[in-house]
């Protein structure tokens, strides 16, 4: 038996939930140099694959990990059949997600008409919402969703934009030609206190030279918005957190022109969860 084969056995009897890619890049150096076989986990650090890496990286790109290994693991894909067309008060969907009032049935029959399934991506939020099975009184997030033409419901494209919109926020020096506009948003962004509703212009995507699908990005319905959950929003998320990958689904209804939980309901977690 190996040195790598023993140290793993040995961990896991210690330890039987901890996962040896939850080591350091720089603890699995020193254990090399103690003799350890850390060989294989070394690489996956040097090529980017450490679990941590990939999880990492899950948020801003489609990364293949194994659904073991993410925290939170949902896919979108399952909401696909309720996509792009009329709410049914009869599908499961809606029925594991909200209840007709017991009052003005047909009033709310007829929101749901007007009513859609909208993806949203979070940009950035109180590390609460992470937490699973955590509750909480209030937390603010920052969410990212095309709600007209191109892009719309793209998951891939809109964890571009999440990433997009994070190394903005790190920016030391603002990129040149923004407007005034996307300066007040770099502020906001890295204000916790703000609170704002806008759709991004082409200066900002320009400024990253932004492209999807080998075509530059061209667009104006690229919304950004702060909203504020509650400790029953988080009760219908996934595990009670936000999704690993940050892909976070609403249903939309007719009133759109203030995003709030009023007008942007949460979807039953279950229905996406894997």
């Amino acid at each position: 038996m190996g040195l790598k084969d023993m140290f793993s056995k040995l961990v896991n009897k210690m330890t039987p939930a901890f996962d040896t890619e939850d080591y350091t890049y720089e603890q699995l150096k020193e254990m090399e140099g103690q003799g350890f076989d850390v060989k294989e986990l070394l690489e996956k650090y040097e090529k980017g694959e450490n679990k941590n890496q990939l999880l990492d990286r899950i948020r801003f790109e489609n990364v293949d990990i194994e659904k073991e290994k993410i925290p939170n693991p949902t896919d979108v894909s399952l909401l696909m059949p309720y996509m792009n067309k009329q709410l049914d008060e009869n599908s499961e969907l809606i029925k594991q997600s909200m209840s007709a009032p017991l009052m003005g049935k047909d009033k709310w029959k007829q929101k749901l008409k007007d009513g859609e399934v909208i993806l949203s991506t979070v940009v950035q939020c109180a590390p609460k919402l992470w937490e699973m099975n955590e509750d909480i009184s209030y937390a603010m997030l920052v969410c990212a969703m095309v709600e007209n033409n191109d892009y719309k419901n793209n998951p891939t494209f809109l964890k571009i934009i999440s990433e997009l919109l994070n190394n903005f926020r790190d920016e030391d020096e603002l990129p040149e030609g923004l407007s005034e506009k996307m300066i007040t948003l770099y502020n906001d962004l890295d204000n916790p206190d703000s609170t704002f509703d806008i759709n991004l212009d082409q200066t900002l995507l320009n400024a990253y030279n932004l492209e999807f699908e080998n075509k530059k990005v061209i667009s104006n319905d690229i919304r950004v918005a702060t909203i504020c959950f509650t400790g029953i929003n988080k009760e219908n998320l996934p595990k009670k957190a936000l999704a690993t990958d940050g892909i976070l689904p609403f249903f939309a209804f007719n009133n759109r022109n203030e995003f709030h939980v009023r007008n942007y309901n949460v979807i039953n977690g279950t229905l996406y969860s894997i």
